[in-house]
C-alpha cells in the first residue's frame, strides 16, 4: 500500500509590526537652493512618537565639501520630529549635493543646490577735494581727481565696467581688472560738447556726470547696471569759466 503524501509545511508567519514602532518618514529642507554660506535648516520626521532616549536618525551629505551636515540628529523621546541645521560653503559655480537621512531601516533623501553668490556692482566714488559724488578736473584734460571705488561689489568678478557720460554727451568709459580706478577722459574736452551744469550748496558751479558700472565674471556673465549722479568740477580747463 502505498503510503501517504507527506503534508506541506506552512510558510513563516512574517513578523508582526510591533504596534506604533516608529520608523523614518521623510527628510525635508527649508529650501531647496540657497547661495553659497547660507545656512537652511532640514527637518526628520518619525511615523511616530520616539521611543524613550530618543530616535537617533543618522545624516550625510553626497558632497560634504559644499554641503555639511551633523552625523546624527536626535528626535526626542514622544517627538515625532527635529531640525538641524545645514552649513554651505563658497562656490564658484552651482553645485547639487543629496541629504540622506536613515533611520529604523528607512532611508530618506532631499536635494539641495548651492549657488555662488550673484553678481552686483556695488561702489563709491569720491574725490579728495570735493567729497562723495563729486571730481575735479585736471591737471590734464583727461585726468579726474575721483577714486572709483567697487570693492564692496560681490560675486566672482573678472572685470569692472565703468561708462560714464554729460547729459547729451556719447558715453565712454573703461575697463579694468582693478576694482578700484579712476574715470579716463581720452576725448579730453570734446566730451564737455553740450554739457549741462549746476550749482552745489557752496555755489561752486560744476558739471552733470552720469556714472554706469557692470561687473563681470570670467564665462562673460553681467550684473545689473548700476548708475548714479556724479558733480564734476572743470578746474576752469576746456574753456569753461569755472
Amino acid at each position: 500500500m502505498p503510503s501517504a503524501a507527506p503534508t506541506p509545511t506552512p510558510p513563516a508567519p512574517a513578523p508582526t509590526p510591533v504596534p506604533g514602532q516608529a520608523t523614518l518618514s521623510s527628510v525635508s529642507l527649508s529650501q531647496s537652493s540657497v547661495t553659497g554660506q547660507s545656512q537652511p535648516t532640514g527637518t526628520v520626521t518619525l511615523t511616530a512618537s520616539a521611543p524613550a532616549g530618543g530616535a537617533v536618525v543618522s545624516l550625510a551629505s553626497s558632497n560634504p565639501g559644499a554641503v555639511q551636515v551633523p552625523a546624527t540628529v536626535t528626535v526626542p523621546s514622544g517627538s515625532t520630529s527635529a531640525t538641524f541645521r545645514i552649513d554651505t560653503s563658497t562656490v564658484s559655480s552651482e553645485v547639487s549635493s543629496t541629504i540622506t537621512a536613515s533611520y529604523g531601516g528607512v532611508t530618506r533623501t532631499a536635494p539641495l543646490s548651492v549657488n555662488p553668490p550673484p553678481l552686483a556692482a556695488i561702489y563709491t566714488v569720491t574725490s579728495p577735494v570735493k567729497g562723495t559724488d563729486g571730481c575735479v578736473l585736471g591737471p590734464e584734460t583727461d585726468e579726474v581727481d575721483c577714486v572709483l571705488d567697487a570693492k564692496a561689489s560681490t560675486g566672482f568678478i573678472d572685470r569692472w565696467i565703468w561708462r560714464y557720460w554729460t547729459v547729451e554727451g556719447s558715453p565712454i568709459g573703461h575697463n579694468t581688472a582693478d576694482p578700484q580706478s579712476r574715470p579716463a577722459i581720452g576725448t579730453r574736452c570734446s566730451f564737455f560738447d553740450n554739457a549741462r551744469g549746476g550749482d552745489d550748496a557752496q555755489g561752486s558751479r560744476y558739471i552733470q556726470l552720469t556714472i554706469e558700472l557692470v561687473v563681470q565674471d570670467k564665462l562673460g556673465n553681467r550684473s545689473a547696471p548700476v548708475r548714479r549722479a556724479l558733480r564734476l568740477y572743470p578746474n576752469r580747463l576746456c574753456g569753461f569759466s569755472y
